[in-house]
């Protein structure tokens, strides 16, 4: 929140105890905001989620605050909320009087909080909200070609809002240090070519994550997967100190196992009915490239 809006102005703050279920918590809450944002007086909103979560909706007059306070959706939420996610919530109007809003001109935006590397035929990102059209065109391009080593998915996860709240989980993921989400584009940033997610960071005595990836399926064959890997794979190496990373594939996927053969992925076994891949478990050949 870069403005500063006159004084004084309203806040809704919702505070919970320790969350049970954060993944569709999280799901619903960004529902809320998105509500909340298209009602008369909203100004913005912070979120904050750890053990529990701390929620603030920021209004214009005080009428439009507690207006939101007993609005439907807000009192469904909770409702659900009290059931399923958390054993306490408090929900309080407050109202503020004195603000002081300093930016700093050398803000983390220039100094690349979020990567971007150039590689010879593109620029490997974490993505950001305005290339939520890039990924949605991404995944239904590549539908029926990604099928075949893909769980099933809905309908659902191929519309715009299920592009845009994914794309919020990958930046949001990046910034708690749980993992990192890295697309290729071309060089205009016009396209996206490959995917690649580094996820369940573990830290501590281990150091590892597990690389699960995908590339379009016109480039097969070019060695663009393995410019997206081995880019990604140096930058959490050297700047997120990632130091083993575990991939695994279906046997009858050479294309994939030849891809990790050239990243020097040694194989460290097999897992027999690992993973539920377009609706059959299937067994899966396991990997490791250590960095150590």
């Amino acid at each position: 929140m870069d403005n500063e809006f006159a004084t004084p102005y309203y806040a809704v703050c919702l505070d919970t105890s320790t969350l049970r279920d954060d993944i569709m918590y999280r799901v619903m809450t960004e529902k809320v905001i998105e509500l909340a944002a298209e009602q008369d007086g909203f100004l913005y909103s912070e979120w904050a989620i750890e053990e529990g979560s701390k929620l603030a909706f920021y209004w214009r007059e005080k009428s439009q605050a507690e207006a939101w306070m007993s609005h439907t959706m807000m009192t469904r939420t909770l409702s659900i909320g009290s059931q399923f996610w958390f054993d306490r919530y408090s929900l309080k109007l407050v109202e503020v009087c004195k603000e002081k809003v300093v930016l700093n001109p050398q803000s983390w935006r220039d100094n690349a909080r979020f990567p971007a590397i150039k590689t010879p035929r593109g620029v490997l990102k974490l993505l950001d909200l305005d290339d939520v059209g890039l990924l949605k065109a991404y995944v239904n391009e590549q539908r029926d070609h990604l099928a075949a080593w893909e769980p099933l998915r809905t309908e659902e996860f191929y519309t715009e809002d299920t592009c845009r709240l994914r794309i919020k989980e990958m930046r949001r993921d990046f910034i708690e240090d749980r993992g990192c989400v890295l697309c290729l584009l071309d060089p205009k940033q016009e396209r996206m070519l490959a995917y690649s997610n580094y996820s369940q960071f573990v830290r501590g005595v281990s150091q590892s994550c597990f690389l699960g990836y995908s590339l379009a399926q016109d480039l097969q064959g070019q060695g663009y997967m393995q410019e997206c890997l081995k880019a990604g794979i140096e930058y959490v190496s050297n700047e997120l100190n990632i130091d083993r990373i575990q991939a695994c594939y279906i046997p009858r996927n050479q294309k994939s196992a030849a891809v990790l053969a050239r990243l020097n992925f040694e194989k460290e076994g097999m897992a027999r009915n690992y993973l539920k891949i377009n609706g059959q478990w299937e067994d899966h050949v396991l990997t490791a490239l250590t960095l150590r």
